[in-house]
């Protein structure tokens, strides 16, 4: 549809300027056109048929004559040029809207200079090479009138359609989208008021979305069921409906809408087939809609639907993306709940029970006498791995659950992390922390576990010597950037994996609360990670 509103060609855009004497002249020649005006409308209208085939409808052939300079004599008799072609304007951009084509427009002139050459020979002997030239400027400006008339009203069409596809492209939200371009339709058709209705196939309603120019009781009137009232009718059939006479339309059933507008326009938003809603304008003098108004009407419509349809997928997108990340956000705090539980019953149960075993053998090796020598060893060597039992589940203990996170914050929780780790770890740790002592729960907490992983990563897995961690918070984002010169492994293959927070776990996790990550690693070549969390 948009390549037939594009379809017809332009009329010279050449400009011209009428001397004193050619209008002098185009005055005399139009006080002899007056009287003879309604003859020479006869004879051309008989040579219309060669133009269009045929006799055109009533509405172009009224159109057609009204730019002809026998409609408008009296005023270039008098002089009034400005009028004159006021009035050819505005009929040639009824032409361009009643879809005629712009060489059937100058074929049509063309025929009426014709027939008024010979009037002019028997009004003006021997002059009538004068008036000929004066009728030929007033003929170029009529054109140039044209020109500008088709023009303007295909820029406007232009500007619609730029409008309406600029409305789909900047607008996410299906509200924001149905009331941008409720705002471009009013605009270029000069509507007093609009609606955009969408049909809920569950209920077979149709109800408006976005209006303008409406009271709240006047938008009620058009909420309808399918099949009924003026908008149901429009979304059952898939037909547009143009009632020019709302007041005395039996297809208007709504007393408000009756007395709100004269005119009501309304088309189907259908997308492949499917009828998901209707537009309405309203104007509140009487307004024929025009074949090329209807054209754009429906072409903009189409074009709405497939706007408000993506809109509403890309709406649906983001509420289950939402879904998604509440959900993984619960199951966060769910796993830290359960860190926690298991945290207090290691140290509530396990813990008091190794330190009470502790105890015992203590107790047990201070009974036995000196004598006893191989049994005394073997209570210290069982005290002593008792001891380190105990020493390792405080480790698991803090790692499952650091109390000093909660209770100091993210970086002394870090600081005693590497601490701990630097009993098993020989090599280098570099750490810098600024501006993160304040941090929300997620965030500390997902900064805390990532530290973690990518430590447990350096030191089991890369065989790395030195490790350095910048961890830093500006611009609403906490950033950590994390380095070793260890091993290096394949991120592609890793990321392929679906540990409990491996590559792609970490992956997962960081944007689950709208993070980025970038891992860069190979063979030999180390590792560093780089993750940004906003806050």
């Amino acid at each position: 549809m948009l390549r037939d509103l594009e379809r017809t060609p332009v009329l010279s855009q050449d400009g011209v300027v009428l001397s004193p004497k050619v209008q002098r002249d185009i005055r005399r020649l139009a006080a002899k056109l007056a009287p003879a005006a309604e003859t020479l409308e006869e004879r051309w209208q008989r040579r219309l048929s060669t133009v269009f085939s045929g006799k055109p409808d009533a509405p172009r052939q009224r159109a057609l004559s009204a730019i002809n300079p026998g409609a408008c004599a009296a005023e270039l008799a008098e002089g009034r040029l400005d009028a004159f072609f006021e009035h050819v304007e505005y009929h040639a951009r009824r032409l361009a809207k009643l879809d005629v084509a712009p060489a059937q427009v100058l074929a049509s002139v063309s025929e009426y200079q014709r027939v008024l050459s010979p009037a002019i020979k028997r009004w003006f002997p021997g002059q009538a090479a004068a008036y000929e030239y004066a009728l030929d400027h007033l003929y170029f400006g009529i054109k140039l009138t044209l020109n500008n008339a088709y023009y303007q009203v295909r820029d406007a069409e232009a500007t619609a359609f730029f409008d309406v596809l600029q409305d789909q492209l900047e607008t996410l939200r299906v509200k924001d989208l149905l009331r941008r371009v409720l705002e471009t339709l009013t605009r270029t058709f000069r509507a007093h008021g609009g609606a955009i209705l969408l049909l809920d196939e569950s209920t077979s309603q149709v109800a408006v979305k976005a209006s303008k120019g409406m009271s709240r009781s006047l938008v009620r009137s058009f909420d309808a069921k399918l099949g009924d009232g003026f908008a149901g009718v429009i979304a059952a059939s898939g037909e547009p409906q143009i009632i020019v006479d709302a007041k005395n339309d039996e297809r208007i059933a709504s007393k408000k809408i009756r007395d709100e507008f004269y005119s009501v326009w309304g088309v189907p938003l259908t997308v492949r087939g499917k009828t998901t809603g209707v537009v309405a304008l309203g104007f509140s003098y009487e307004y024929h809609c025009l074949p090329r108004e209807m054209k754009l009407f429906e072409a903009i419509a189409e074009r709405c639907a497939l706007a408000i349809e993506k809109a509403q997928l890309m709406e649906e997108l983001r509420l289950r993306e939402e879904r998604i990340r509440q959900l993984g956000e619960h199951m966060m705090k769910v796993e830290e709940e359960e860190r926690r539980r298991i945290s207090r019953e290691l140290h509530d149960e396990v813990g008091q029970a190794l330190l009470v075993v502790r105890l015992y053998l203590e107790m047990i090796e201070g009974m036995l006498e000196k004598e006893k020598k191989p049994a005394r060893t073997k209570l210290q060597d069982t005290r002593e791995v008792v001891e380190t039992t105990i020493v390792e589940m405080r480790r698991l203990i803090s790692a499952l659950s650091p109390n000093v996170l909660q209770e100091l914050g993210l970086p002394a929780s870090i600081r005693q992390f590497v601490k701990n780790l630097s009993r098993t770890f020989p090599g280098r740790v570099r750490m810098r922390m600024s501006n993160v002592e304040e941090l929300p729960d997620g965030p500390k907490i997902m900064m805390y576990r990532l530290v973690q992983e990518c430590f447990t990563n350096a030191v089991k897995h890369s065989n790395a010597r030195n490790v350095s961690v910048e961890l830093t918070r500006r611009n609403g984002l906490v950033r950590m950037r994390m380095q070793d010169d260890g091993v290096g492994f394949s991120v592609a293959e890793a990321s392929q994996k679906r540990e409990s927070f491996g590559v792609a776990g970490m992956r997962e996790r960081v944007e689950l609360l709208g993070g980025k990550i970038d891992i860069a690693s190979a063979p030999g070549k180390g590792t560093k990670v780089s993750i940004a969390i906003p806050v």
